[in-house]
């Protein structure tokens, strides 16, 4: 149908000797090079650990302001722990976004070379509930696990040689967060959203869901649509670097939420390659210097002096 975001089987899209593989490699073509999205299922991760994780993060946002603002990445130079309602602002022509964040990053050590930059800052953690670094690092590693082989299927598709992408991540810029949209006032204004119209800044990007509708994308019809997705899949979309990167054969699509009667979370991974790697060899462009300038517009405190 013209204009439905493209749906992968990924186990099938894994194994290249499996009877849907070509079928499935066709749709990743179409999805990355024409709507910047595709909807994953059968993936690697138990549904269960899933419901796990978004059970964490919701204990975490019930809890009372003062105990949230002990985590204030406000009080940090980077984006790491809790962000209020306003605490980014996606787009400069609407307001600030109507939500609350969670974000983590990976626990890696790196060298003197990165060791002061906020990407790869130490990771601040809620005290008071039980498991839940442990549990929220190792559902990072399965989301990086599962980025970087969509990434390898990519390489295929647009016959990039092997490792083009995937072979950049051994530090890796990613980001796991966890959104919490309020239910939407009725003072709110047209320029109010969850989340402004915008492009994702980096790489790639996994986006898990409750089952409640909020997400609209703008594909090539260029009319706003809402995206339907079962909470057993994975809507993933590709940002502005990977478009810079792929010379613009991968699409960055503009997407949204403008907020409902009903509360929603959602739990994005971003996954991005290391700070040095090179994303636009003619215009010498490094993909954390990219990734700053674009943090740098969006948070309300900054996270590079």
């Amino acid at each position: 149908m013209l204009n439905q975001i493209p749906k992968i089987d990924f186990n099938s899209l894994s194994n290249e000797s499996h009877n849907g593989y070509q079928i499935e490699q066709k749709k990743l073509k179409k999805a990355v090079t024409d709507y910047g999205f595709l909807i994953i299922k059968n993936y690697p991760i138990n549904f269960q650990n899933i419901n796990n994780v978004f059970a964490l993060y919701r204990d975490f946002f019930k809890q009372d302001l003062d105990e949230k603002d002990k985590v204030n990445m406000s009080k940090t130079s980077s984006n790491r722990g809790w962000g209020g309602i306003k605490a980014e602002q996606v787009n400069a022509d609407f307001n600030p976004d109507n939500k609350e964040i969670f974000d983590c990053g990976p626990n890696i050590k790196v060298n003197h070379q990165f060791q002061d930059l906020p990407y790869y800052s130490k990771n601040i953690w809620p005290d008071g509930i039980p498991s839940f670094e442990n549990k929220i690092m190792e559902f990072y590693k399965s989301c990086s696990e599962i980025s970087i082989s969509i990434l390898k299927q990519i390489e295929i598709s647009l016959n990039y040689s092997s490792n083009f992408f995937a072979n950049k991540f051994e530090l890796p810029m990613a980001l796991l967060r966890c959104n919490y949209y309020p239910k939407r006032s009725q003072k709110m204004s047209k320029k109010d959203y969850g989340i402004a119209p915008h492009t994702d800044y980096g790489c790639l990007t996994l986006l898990f869901t409750d089952g409640t509708p909020g997400l609209e994308v703008e594909l090539p019809n260029k009319k706003w649509t809402k995206v339907f997705a079962d909470k057993k899949e994975i809507i993933v979309n590709f940002g502005d670097m990977l478009e810079i990167w792929s010379k613009k054969q991968i699409k960055a699509t503009p997407h949204r939420v403008i907020g409902g009667n009903k509360e929603r979370f959602s739990i994005p991974f971003f996954f991005n390659p290391q700070y040095d790697t090179v994303i636009s060899e003619d215009k010498n462009i490094l993909a954390g210097e990219y990734l700053s300038q674009r943090y740098n517009s969006t948070y309300i405190h900054k996270i590079i002096k």
